[in-house]
């Protein structure tokens, strides 16, 4: 296959035409939501959100895409524009859109969660920042242009995950609601009571007390239906919300917003759940349930399973239910088997068994036939798998596959598809070739006369022998004859990989674009490479891994005689920010290190963090347990922090709840204490990630500085001013 975008020969060496990335070109990059498809298969909707840097704005606009056979990009039809100001504290006279606008104005709806309601009617979500009441309006094709919004049904409470089946007219969403609450009137009750009570305590008497970046509430995420009245200038729901699952045996934290799925015929809905218990914090098993639409019933499917599942599907008559499910039920990454329920027999087969790989998204492709996304060999592949026989066809093999949907009335996929060196668009795919037409072109600006390096694929050997595979990118107008720094980048997961995917979070190519050769391997406990490779990280995290990945650079530097072993720089973020700590303790081969919400002690952080099954898998029990105590210590950077020499930059955020603020703040106490060169950056607004652009405009601007400062040829060693120029600004 092709790649997705081939640069000109004049734009690889850089000219008037072709100049350096940016970390400004990546905030201000358009984003693309989640697609839906028109039922007739003709256009594609979904809501496409960029900032303006200058004007500090965030634009969000719904757009509607042709799915024409031909090759040509049509352009998108407008529906909704908006506009809100993305300070954290806009001045009181900033408002969304003029004053003069009324409430159904196209520029007065914040658009998300588009949803089809016909092939010439369009749904979609507005939430009130006020009233935090959630409406979904519609909006018509009337051949020329789209009609004005017109509201469907309001809720009292935000909703979420909206979609629709036509054959049962039903609108299906989640809300989050109080437990043993009837209506999502009670529920904006209470919380307009909750908001008036004297005292601001929380009271919890188990775990979880807070997950990812928020506290827990008693309020719970359940799904609801409403049956609308379908007329061709009236579409109004005929009754109010029903909760379809407030009298199972689940309390509703779902494991993920858009884990539920609506049979074909409109009478059952299909969902992943967690089982209430004192177990929540440090167990991973989790049940797919079937629900009736009406609520008269919710049971699981998979009674038996043990590990958390994920991905339900139907098939195309509503007959079978396709899914994945893991083995552990205290493993988050262990390997995902494909099972078959048969809703008629209630008989569950397996398919694929011996495939080594862990497939993520689901679809049928036909009666006997699955199509699978799955991570191999840093790429994001699609395959069709034989249910028979468990054969496994590669459909896509380059680059990276993201969101797929089938196309109706065809055999195509539409899928969101990237690259290292391309930004996600939506491309058709053909299930029976892999042959791929581009949809959308969301970031034309960043075409040939931006530079995009592209990457080129590097294996070394690692610990015992085993296989580093990874990727490396050179920065603009690379000359062999030259030397330059290097940014060695140490992903996250560690369960995880670096893919030949675009990212808006540590995107390889902003390192390679400020000068640096850049280069990023999946060690040990990568994801891609067998459950076995996956698997070798277990109490090993400063063991194979570092052993992996310093012989690697020890080949990568006799190997390519253009990196300067003097200006050398290593960054990472989660158990990358761990492996930067124990590098810190075990290697003087780096300038400078950078570490992004970094682990510092790993007893501290079970102590503190919300997945306690995580750590318990990682270093095989509790701390409290005598024997695993020993791997906590073992593997603890606290241990270590007297080796620390190298400066570092650390970086940390308030809301982090999965290795809490405490741990970076340790990190540059223990580096300050000692003398080391160092500097903290900390966000009070954002999580593990650093997600608002703003925010992610300074954390590129802060690790590209720290960066320069300790590389540069003239001041090696010295700790001067940040150096490092964006678009002409000299930081200080």
């Amino acid at each position: 296959m092709k790649a997705l975008c081939t640069l000109p020969a004049a734009a690889l060496v850089l000219g008037a035409l072709a100049r350096p990335f940016t970390p400004e070109d990546l905030v201000e990059s358009t984003r693309l939501g989640h697609p839906v498809i028109s039922p007739d298969g003709t256009s594609v909707a979904f809501v496409q959100t960029r900032y303006s840097i200058e004007k500090k704005r965030q634009f969000s606009q719904l757009v509607v895409q042709a799915l024409g056979a031909h090759l040509q990009i049509d352009s998108p039809a407008m529906v909704v524009d908006f506009s809100k100001d993305a300070r954290p504290n806009p001045p009181s006279s900033a408002s969304a859109t003029p004053e003069s606008e009324d409430a159904a104005s196209k520029h007065r709806l914040e658009p998300s969660q588009p949803v089809w309601l016909s092939s010439e009617e369009l749904g979609f979500v507005a939430t009130d920042a006020k009233t935090h009441q959630s409406t979904v309006y519609s909006v018509h094709n009337t051949g020329k242009h789209w009609s004005k919004p017109r509201a469907v049904f309001t809720a009292p409470v935000p909703i979420s995950s909206v979609q629709y089946n036509a054959v049962s007219n039903t609108l299906v969403f989640i809300a989050n609601v109080y437990n043993g609450t009837t209506t999502l009137d009670e529920t904006a009750e209470l919380d307009v009571a909750d908001q008036e009570r004297d005292d601001t305590a929380q009271v919890f008497d188990e775990l979880w007390v807070r997950h990812w970046d928020s506290f827990v509430t008693p309020k719970l995420p359940q799904i609801h239906t409403v049956q609308l009245r379908s007329h061709s200038s009236n579409t109004k729901p005929k009754h109010k919300p029903k909760n379809i699952i407030k009298d199972s045996d689940v309390d509703g934290r779902l494991e993920a917003a858009d884990s539920f799925v609506i049979s074909p015929n409109g009478q059952h809905v299909v969902f992943v759940a967690k089982r209430p218990g004192r177990d929540y914090a440090w167990r991973t098993t989790s049940y797919v349930y079937v629900a009736d639409i009406d609520g008269s019933s919710a049971s699981p499917i998979n009674d038996n399973g043990r590990g958390a599942s994920s991905s339900p599907v139907f098939s195309s008559d509503g007959s079978r239910i396709a899914y994945v499910q893991m083995a552990s039920p205290t493993y988050e990454a262990d390997r995902n088997q494909i099972h078959i329920y048969s809703v008629e027999d209630k008989t569950t087969i397996d398919v694929a068994v011996n495939w080594d790989r862990s497939p993520s998204d689901l679809l049928w492709a036909d009666d006997n036939t699955l199509l699978a996304a799955y991570n191999e060999y840093g790429r994001n592949k699609l395959a069709k798998i034989d249910i028979a026989s468990g054969t496994v066809t590669p459909v896509i093999e380059e680059h990276s596959v993201g969101l797929m949907q089938h196309v109706p009335h065809s055999n195509e996929l539409l899928i969101s598809y990237s690259a290292l060196d391309s930004p996600t668009d939506l491309y058709k795919v053909s299930i029976d070739d892999g042959s791929i037409k581009r949809v959308t072109q969301l970031n034309p600006q960043l075409g040939s006369s931006v530079f995009l390096s592209a990457p080129e694929d590097v294996v070394f050997e690692g610990a015992e022998g085993s296989s580093i595979h990874g990727f490396l990118l050179r920065p603009p107008n690379f000359d062999a004859s030259q030397t330059y720094p290097l940014a060695y980048v140490i992903h996250g997961g560690p369960q995880g990989s670096f893919t030949d995917a675009w990212s808006t979070r540590w995107n390889l190519n902003i390192f390679a674009a400020a000068g640096f050769v850049t280069v990023a391997l999946d060690f040990e406990g990568s994801t891609g490479y067998g459950q076995n490779f996956t698997d070798a990280i277990r109490n090993q995290w400063g063991g194979k891994p570092f052993e992996s990945l310093m012989k690697s650079l020890d080949q990568l530097l006799d190997s390519h005689p253009y990196i300067d072993r003097n200006r050398l720089t290593a960054l990472g973020a989660s158990y990358g920010g761990y492996q930067i700590n124990w590098i810190n303790a075990h290697s003087t081969a780096f300038k400078a290190l950078v570490n992004h919400d970094g682990m510092f002690s790993t007893v501290s952080t079970y102590y503190s963090t919300d997945e306690l099954y995580f750590p318990e898998t990682e270093f095989e029990g509790v701390p409290f347990d005598e024997q695993a105590r020993q791997n906590y210590e073992k593997w603890s950077p606290e241990r270590n922090v007297h080796k620390w020499k190298t400066p570092t930059l650390v970086i940390h955020s308030e809301k982090d709840y999965r290795l809490v603020v405490s741990e970076g703040l340790s990190t540059f106490t223990a580096l300050r204490r000692q003398g080391v060169p160092a500097r903290f950056v900390y966000f009070p607004d954002e999580n593990h990630w650093v997600l608002k652009p703003a925010n992610s405009l300074r954390w590129h601007r802060e690790v590209l500085g720290w960066i320069t400062q300790w590389t540069r040829k003239d001041t090696i060693g010295e700790s001067q001013s940040q150096k490092f120029v964006v678009q002409g600004e000299h930081l200080n």
